[in-house]
């Protein structure tokens, strides 16, 4: 197996593209180079080509319309991470590229053939826009370039993060594409959760990601990530919260805002409904200067004058929620399309949290205002404080720690559309208490998001069950009908996702993959279809044997999605540790890493500073920061508060990069990964990739 060496001229290239955001540096630094949404709006195609998309992504959208000065057109919101799964995965209803591509075709390219999926379609796309724009890299074609040249993209090797619970046949094909679409000498993948113990100096530690689509735990024991314990709660992720903070906001809209606002917005909309009437009436003074033409008076039926009528501005309806920017500009306030209009709202709500007003992480012992009267939350509180008191730690009182938020200061914001709320502190820690409450509207929302995320998954699985039924039928009738195309037993050996073993690959890879000495090119269903059938497994909820007995015990190293839960973070925590080794669990719940933008919460209790807001609200000249350790430490306390319930010995402790880095965190770690010199024997080569297949990205980056 040949030894790729990184030159002292050529840094590596770190890639994380993640459902909110997608990095990409060089290793060595310390921020990544290229960072930008990974929701971009896009068209997708209709008619039978080898892409999804008419157009090309674009992601200018929050502020103004796509398409012309006040529509968006046929544009739609995509994104290459499934909210589901958290994987580079698509479905096969959102992938339009057809399979009329003939199999055997010499004249399709590879980079046609690569984009059959629409999440893989994005990834294509985003990293050649980080490669050419981003980081000034051409695409390296081959043409015109010299042996000195490092400024092409197929010199710098690429260091890409996924998830710890990916399928097999997902990082095979994403190999390929890297080095059959992008060109790259070698590629590494890192597991995200492992990189993330890398940045804070750990190789052993439990995983808390707080991302944007939900939260994972991940186990990861001396470099190895532990499988069995990997746990994902979509319910507690960053949309979450700031959905939460809408509806807080919608809330004060209605209560606050009052019959003013809406007196007041109908003024403002009068004014500009006269001065577009103005403008138009200029405009139709001066074409009638240039091509006069004789006026005519307006008459009804029974041939009366009509008076012409001022406008009127209380036929104009006002919203009573939280209207975004763009919609606040126009003059009829009229929203766009739903999913342009949903995501403005999120965006307006996003600086609302980070700025500090929307959300607060309370201390240990707080109960949402929106409890039930006498409902039972503080026992996790009353055992807390037991386990401070026998660590000679301070005494947690529950009451204390929600009465102390009932005097406290509200802190004004001023919309977009010109109303002045306040916002109370209790409001605010009521907002974060999804992560950490255990009271009956908390755990009945992380329950409803479990169940819809289960029925999404069955969804998915009879789709691709469907879609596989199909490839089968229609390739029965291709080989009945004596066409050129690749038969199924052909396919079936020459595919790599039909063997997902290494010596499987390394044996079968040119068996049927070449004739008459050259590459055959497999037609997007075909892969497809393959790849589908290799991740079908992975898509279900229950075990390969079929629902589990009541008492029965199920091995969690099945490949099935057993990854969910909804759980607090605290309570996955400890879930996952108990589902590793005895001798493992004091080790992992002794280094706990929190990371992910999700965590990016501060305390409720901070000083007051000057701040401003870019998406045209603005705080009365204040701006919460808060302690930036406030998460990690009720997390701390939350998990204590479990665990010292039947093990008192156990220490638990809770480490976390500053608010900063927390976002990056899992980026940092392979950016050091990368820059290491011990590290450059584990790349995979192009020679490596081509001698024993794709499946080496399965014994190679375990």
């Amino acid at each position: 197996m040949t030894t790729y060496t990184v030159g002292n001229d050529v840094q590596a290239l770190v890639a994380d593209i993640g459902s909110y955001s997608t990095k990409i540096g060089y290793a060595g630094d310390d921020h990544p180079q290229a960072m930008h949404s990974s929701t971009t709006a896009a068209v997708k195609s209709q008619n039978q080509s080898s892409s999804n998309f008419a157009k090309h992504p674009k992601r200018d959208f929050t502020l103004r319309c796509v398409d012309g000065a006040n529509g968006d057109g046929d544009y739609d919101l995509v994104n290459p991470v499934d909210p589901v799964t958290g994987w580079l995965f698509s479905p096969p209803s959102k992938n339009s590229a057809s399979s009329s591509l003939s199999a055997n075709n010499e004249q399709s390219s590879t980079t046609a053939l690569s984009d059959a999926w629409e999440s893989h379609e994005l990834v294509n796309s985003y990293l050649q826009h980080a490669f050419q724009q981003s980081m000034g890299l051409s695409r390296g074609n081959n043409t015109g370039e010299t042996e000195s040249s490092i400024d092409y993209s197929h010199h710098h090797p690429l260091l890409l993060l996924d998830k710890s619970h990916t399928p097999p046949a997902l990082r095979q094909r994403l190999l390929e594409i890297m080095f059959e679409t992008h060109n790259l000498p070698s590629v590494f993948f890192l597991r995200d959760a492992i990189a993330a113990c890398y940045a804070v100096g750990r190789t052993t530690a439990t995983v808390v990601d707080v991302g944007y689509s939900g939260t994972m735990v991940t186990p990861v024991y001396e470099g190895f990530v532990e499988r069995s314990g990997v746990l994902r709660n979509n319910a507690c992720g960053a949309r979450n919260i700031e959905e939460r903070v809408l509806e807080m906001m919608d809330g004060m809209v209605v209560s606050q805002g009052g019959r003013k606002r809406k007196e007041r917005m109908r003024r403002r909309a009068k004014e500009k409904l006269e001065l577009q009437q103005q403008q138009q009436q200029q405009q139709q003074q001066k074409s009638a200067v240039e091509q006069p033409s004789p006026k005519k008076a307006k008459r009804d039926d029974k041939g009366h004058f009509i008076k012409e009528k001022g406008i009127s501005a209380a036929s104009v309806s006002i919203p009573d929620y939280l209207m975004p920017l763009y919609q606040v500009r126009r003059a009829n306030y009229n929203p766009r399309k739903d999913p342009f209009h949903a995501w403005s709202r999120l965006a307006l709500a996003r600086e609302i949290k980070e700025c500090g007003l929307g959300v607060a992480v309370g201390p240990m012992g707080y109960v949402s205002s929106s409890a039930t009267p006498g409902e039972d939350t503080s026992a996790d509180a009353a055992a807390a404080a037991a386990a401070a008191v026998g660590e000679g730690g301070a005494v947690v009182n529950p009451a204390a720690a929600n009465n102390m938020f009932l005097t406290a200061a509200k802190f004004p914001y001023t919309l977009p559309d010109g109303t002045n709320v306040e916002i109370s502190t209790t409001s605010r820690c009521d907002v974060v208490e999804l992560y950490f409450g255990n009271d009956e509207q908390n755990s009945l929302y992380r329950d409803n998001v479990f169940d819809e995320t289960v029925q999404k998954l069955e969804e998915y699985s009879k789709e691709v069950e469907d879609f596989i039924a199909e490839g089968e039928d229609d390739e029965d009738e291709t080989n009945e009908g004596g066409s050129k195309g690749i038969t199924s037993g052909s396919a079936a050996k020459g595919d790599p996702y039909s063997n997902t073993s290494y010596r499987g690959e390394k044996s079968s890879r040119y068996a049927g993959s070449r004739r008459n000495n050259k590459k055959t090119h497999y037609s997007p269903n075909v892969i497809s279809t393959k790849l589908y059938s290799a991740c079908l497994p992975y898509l279900r909820t229950e075990p390969p044997n079929g629902p589990l007995e009541e008492g029965g015990v199920s091995n969690v190293n099945d490949n099935y999605f057993h990854f969910l839960t909804s759980a607090s973070p605290a309570q996955m925590v400890c879930d996952a540790v108990y589902r590793c080794d005895r001798d493992q669990q004091a080790k992992l719940l002794g280094d706990v890493v929190v990371c992910g933008g999700g965590a990016c919460i501060t305390g409720a209790s901070g000083v007051v500073g000057s701040s401003a807001l870019g998406g045209g609200g603005t705080v009365g000249g204040t701006s919460l920061l808060g302690d930036e350790q406030a998460f990690p430490d009720r997390l701390r306390e939350e998990v204590e508060a479990i665990v010292h319930k039947h093990t008192m010995g156990w220490r638990v402790k809770v480490t976390s990069p500053n608010i900063s880095e927390r976002a990056i965190c899992s980026w940092l770690g392979g950016s050091i990964l990368g820059s290491l010199g011990t590290f450059q024997d584990m790349w995979i080569s192009k020679q490596d990739y081509e001698e024993y297949g794709a499946a080496i990205v399965n014994r190679k980056c375990p």
